[in-house]
C-alpha cells in the first residue's frame, strides 16, 4: 500500500484564521510535517458534492500539532514578558538612585514605624543626617538622639498627633555620634487604627542646620538693627510690601513725631494715616519700586491729632526679617518750609503792597499769554495809575502814601478773579492781567475798579480825602502779537486817559478811533 498524501496545501487559506497558526507552526516544525507525511494518508479533498474528513487515526497528529503551537506561543510570551520585567527593574532601580541622589543633595532620609509589631526602619540617608556613623544602629527609641533642652517640645509635637492622628513637624536638635550638634526637620504622618489608636507611623528627617544657623545669624542681625534705627534721633518707618503697606517697624523717634501712643505696637498702626494724601504715599513707594532709592521728596503728612506739617522722606528698598520692605526716614521741614514759602513770598512779591512784584508780574505773565496763544483763549490787560499820587506824598507825607497804595492794591485784587494776575510796576502804577477775557468783560472790571475808587474814602488830620484813577486797557488782537504789544497798547490807553483829564477807562486795540472812554 502506497502512502498518499492527499492533503491538498495550496487549497487551504493562509488567510484563514482558523489553521494561520497550525500552517505557522507546520512551517516552522519540518521534522513534524515529515513525520506527518509517513503516516497514514489525510485526505482532505474540496469536490464538488463531496465532504471532506480527516482520518480517526490522525487526530492524534493534529493534536500534537496544536500543542506545539501553543508551547510556542507560551515560549514568546515568556521571553516577552521576561523583556518587560528586566527593563522595569532597570527603570526601578533607576529611579531609587535619582531618590537616593535626590535625599542626599537634600540631606533629607525617611523613616517608618509599625506600632502593632514594634518594627521600625530608617533610610540610609536618614542615619547619615542624624550623623549616626554605625549603619546597623537601632534607632527604636529616636528621643534619645533629641538634645535634652528640646526634649519636651518634641514630646508635645508629637504627643498630639499620636492623640488624634495626622501630621506634624517639629524643628528641634540632635545629638550626633562624633558629639556634635545638628538642627534637625522632624515630619511625621499617623495613622490610626480601630479604637483611634495609631498602628503605623512614616515620616522624613531633614537636616536644616545651614539654614537655621542662617535665620539665628539673621535674627540677631535684625535685633542689631531694631537697636540702632531705635536709638536713630530722625524718625524712620518701615513698611512691607503688600496691599496697604502695614508697618512693620517705627522708632520713638517716628512714636513721638506722629503722636502715637507707646502702648500700641507697629503692627497696630496704619501707613495710610501718616499721609495727609494718600496718593503721595502711592507715589512715594512707586518711585522706591522704580528708582530703588529716593533722597529727600517733599510731602505733606499728618500726626494722629490730625495736625498737618511738611516733611522731607527718604526711601530705599530693603529686606526686613526675611519680609520685602521699604525703609522710610522722615524729616520734620515744616520750619524750613515756612522761611522758604517767605524768602519765595518776598522774592516774588511787593512788600508793601503784596502783590507781585515787577518781575514776578512779568515773568508770570508771559506764561499766561503763551497759553492763551496755545489754547486760543482771549486775554486782557489793565494799566491802572492812581491820579496825582504825586501830590498825596507831598501834602500828606509818604508813610499816608503807602496807606494809600496798600488799601488801592487790597480794592483791586478783590475786584479780580482767583486766577487773574495783579502786580505793582511802578511807584502808583499798578498792571492786571485777565485771562480768558474779552474786550466788553475787562472794561466792565475796569470800570467797577474806578468807581469802588472813588468811593473810598481816608480819615487824616479830621478831614475827608478820596481818590480817583486813570485806566488804560488792551486785550490780544491775535497768536503773533507778544507781552510787549499788548502793554504797550494799554500804556496808550492810559496815556490817553490822563490825557482826557483822567479817572476814565480808555479801551485801545490800535485804532484810537475805537477807543472806548468811560468817565463820571
Amino acid at each position: 500500500m502506497h502512502a498518499k498524501v492527499g492533503m491538498s496545501l495550496p487549497k487551504i487559506s493562509k488567510n484563514n484564521k482558523s489553521f494561520s497558526l497550525l500552517w505557522m507552526v507546520l512551517r516552522t516544525c519540518p521534522g513534524l510535517f515529515v513525520a506527518a507525511a509517513q503516516a497514514e494518508t489525510i485526505e482532505i479533498l474540496y469536490e464538488q458534492g463531496e465532504e471532506s474528513g480527516i482520518l480517526a487515526g490522525d487526530w492524534g497528529w493534529l493534536l500534537l500539532g496544536f500543542f506545539a503551537a501553543f508551547c510556542v506561543v507560551i515560549w514568546l510570551l515568556r521571553n516577552h514578558y521576561t523583556q518587560r520585567l528586566a527593563q522595569q527593574e532597570e527603570l526601578l532601580e533607576r529611579a531609587q538612585e535619582r531618590l537616593q541622589d535626590a535625599q542626599r543633595i537634600a540631606r533629607i532620609g525617611s523613616w517608618t514605624r509599625n506600632f502593632e509589631t514594634g518594627e521600625s526602619f530608617w533610610s540610609r540617608e536618614a542615619k547619615v543626617v542624624l550623623g549616626i556613623d554605625d549603619p546597623a544602629k537601632d534607632l527604636s527609641h529616636y528621643e534619645s538622639l533629641v538634645h535634652p533642652d528640646d526634649q519636651d517640645r518634641v514630646t508635645e509635637a508629637i504627643a498630639a498627633a499620636y492623640f488624634q492622628g495626622g501630621s506634624y513637624q517639629c524643628d528641634h536638635r540632635v545629638v550626633c555620634d562624633n558629639g556634635s550638634e545638628r538642627y534637625i526637620r522632624l515630619a511625621g504622618q499617623v495613622f490610626l487604627g480601630k479604637g483611634s489608636s495609631p498602628v503605623h507611623e512614616t515620616g522624613t528627617v531633614q537636616d536644616i542646620t545651614d539654614r537655621k544657623l542662617a535665620e539665628l545669624a539673621l535674627q540677631r542681625s535684625e535685633a542689631r538693627m531694631r537697636s540702632i534705627l531705635s536709638a536713630a534721633p530722625y524718625p524712620i518707618l518701615i513698611v512691607e510690601l503688600t496691599e496697604e503697606y502695614p508697618v512693620l517697624f517705627a522708632n520713638e523717634s517716628a512714636y513721638a513725631l506722629f503722636g502715637i501712643s507707646q502702648e500700641q505696637t507697629p503692627e497696630e498702626l496704619k501707613s495710610r494715616e501718616f499721609w495727609s494724601d494718600r496718593d503721595d504715599r502711592e507715589n512715594f513707594i512707586e518711585s522706591v519700586l522704580t528708582e530703588s532709592r529716593v533722597f529727600e521728596t517733599e510731602m505733606v503728612m499728618k500726626s494722629r491729632d490730625n495736625k498737618t506739617f511738611w516733611a522731607s522722606l527718604t526711601g530705599s528698598r530693603l529686606e526686613f526679617g526675611g519680609i520685602n520692605s521699604v525703609f522710610i526716614s522722615i524729616m520734620d521741614i515744616t520750619d524750613r518750609k515756612r522761611i522758604q514759602q517767605e524768602l519765595e513770598r518776598l522774592a516774588t512779591t511787593d512788600p508793601l503792597t503784596g502783590v507781585f512784584n515787577r518781575r514776578s508780574f512779568f515773568d508770570t505773565a508771559y506764561k499766561e499769554v503763551r497759553r492763551a496763544v496755545r489754547y486760543s483763549q482771549p486775554l486782557a490787560i489793565l494799566m491802572l495809575d492812581i491820579d496825582n499820587f504825586k501830590a498825596v506824598n507831598d501834602n500828606y507825607g509818604h508813610q499816608f502814601g503807602d496807606t494809600v497804595l496798600r488799601r488801592f492794591a487790597e480794592l483791586v485784587k478783590s475786584s479780580l478773579r482767583e486766577e487773574d494776575l495783579l502786580g505793582r510796576v511802578g511807584g502808583e502804577e499798578f498792571c492786571a492781567l485777565l485771562v480768558s477775557s474779552q474786550e466788553r468783560g475787562a472794561y466792565l472790571v475796569a470800570e467797577r475798579i474806578r468807581k469802588r475808587w472813588m468811593e473810598e474814602v481816608f480819615e487824616l488830620q479830621g478831614s475827608q480825602v478820596s481818590f480817583s484813577v486813570s485806566i488804560g486797557i488792551a486785550i490780544m488782537l491775535d497768536e503773533t502779537e507778544s507781552m510787549e504789544d499788548i502793554m504797550e497798547r494799554a500804556d496808550v490807553g492810559l496815556y490817553t486817559a490822563k490825557r482826557s483829564g483822567r479817572n476814565c477807562v480808555i479801551v485801545h486795540n490800535g485804532d484810537t478811533h475805537t477807543s472806548k472812554q468811560g468817565k463820571n
